[in-house]
């Protein structure tokens, strides 16, 4: 039996393991595909459900068949994270809004797997598991292979979660559960005993550029973004998304930013000089600049930790010098060595993306980041006040 997957790019090791799988006839009634965010797991997921729903002996999918034409979509059945518009309600029903959205992620969920995203404060709701559930057991009498591909398990809370481990625990015939992750360890460990898990690893320097080459003309890329390709950390979804959303910009800001955290240690400012930068820095006016930039600042960091990693830094030597060779002989764009540089003199990495890190938190539960860095900043000052006076 031919097997084809026609969205997914690379992940050679995953696609032989599910094609054994599926040709042996015994295709596990769940399957978790977890790993970094981008990696391809959306894209893996609707070509087994395309796969699974093919009723062609020789070639899955055919292209042909019923199932393949879209005769079975009833079938077919998707539970993505939706935002809470209202504390008020039966949280047992889903609001109109919620149901037009769910239906406008799966037309985008199809159409750009790579691309996909849910709000960050989306969750699964109980409402959604019920309708699940419902629809599972009315499809049970059809005969039919039916599919249920669940996006972002881990934002399940623990009821959603539990409701869900019922269904799992008494799986209805010819029924799999397509279950998709970026935060495996998030899941309750009873609903991954009873999954087959399929790990996705970052795709190689060569693997992701040949990704992105064969993905040019359906991402409207010119060329390879490599300015931006250190970033991805490996994940195609990734270098999408900052190609999409200002990643030259992004790399720039984060130049400012270590360049502004540096020469504040060196003042003996310390922790204020984040909070004068960000009092004055265009992407810190709103959460929907400041929560890119920080996680972008900290990609920076671990890209700047793998160069330490391959080759430690001399003990002496010109600003930016080993950051610039260091990229050359990784096959890099030197001219990030702008961005990365101020690492090199930074007294503590560690003190620096643990603060990062808080004020990513702090950015996401206040709606003013300024506000949100120097809150943290007087935090930290009344802990070390706190410290000296003991």
């Amino acid at each position: 039996m031919e097997i084809r997957f026609n969205r997914t790019q690379g992940l050679d090791e995953a696609k032989a393991f599910l094609s054994q799988a599926l040709a042996s006839g015994k295709f596990p009634h769940a399957l978790l595909v977890h790993g970094p965010a981008g990696m391809g797991q959306n894209a893996l997921v609707l070509d087994l459900a395309e796969i699974l729903l093919c009723e062609d002996a020789s070639v899955k999918p055919c292209g042909r068949c019923a199932g393949c034409q879209g005769k079975r979509n009833e079938n077919l059945h998707f539970v993505f994270p939706v935002v809470e518009k209202s504390e008020s309600g039966d949280a047992r029903k889903m609001t109109s809004q919620q149901v037009d959205e769910l239906v406008a992620d799966i037309a985008s969920f199809r159409s750009d797997p790579y691309g996909f995203t849910v709000p960050e404060k989306a969750q699964t709701r109980i409402a959604q598991m019920m309708e699940l559930q419902g629809k599972i057991a009315f499809s049970i009498a059809s005969g039919h292979t039916k599919i249920a591909i669940l996006h972002r398990v881990e934002t399940m809370d623990a009821p959603v979660a539990n409701a869900f481990l019922k269904t799992l625990e008494e799986p209805p015939p010819e029924t799999h559960f397509l279950l998709v992750s970026e935060d495996r360890s998030a899941l309750l460990p009873t609903i991954l005993s009873r999954c087959t898990q399929l790990p996705l690893f970052p795709m190689a320097p060569p693997e992701l550029r040949a990704v992105l080459t064969a993905k040019a003309a359906d991402w409207d890329l010119p060329a390879v973004p490599e300015r931006l390709l250190p970033f991805a950390e490996g994940s195609p979804g990734a270098l999408l998304d900052l190609h999409r959303n200002g990643g030259d910009t992004l790399v720039a800001d984060a130049g400012d930013f270590f360049a502004a955290a540096l020469a504040g240690f060196k003042s003996g400012n310390g922790w204020l000089a984040f909070a004068d930068y960000a009092e004055t820095a265009k992407p810190f006016e709103d959460m929907q600049g400041a929560a890119p930039l920080l996680l972008f600042l900290l990609r920076a960091i671990r890209l700047f930790h793998s160069l330490r990693a391959l080759e430690p830094a001399p003990a002496s030597g010109a600003p930016g010098a080993w950051t610039r060779s260091a990229l050359v002989r990784q096959g890099l764009d030197p001219g990030l060595a702008e961005t990365l540089a101020p690492l090199e003199a930074f007294p503590d990495l560690r003190a620096l993306s643990q603060w990062i890190e808080e004020l990513l938190t702090a950015v996401r539960d206040y709606a003013k980041p300024k506000n949100a860095a120097l809150g943290l900043y007087l935090e930290y000052l009344q802990k070390q006040t706190a410290v000296a006076a003991t």
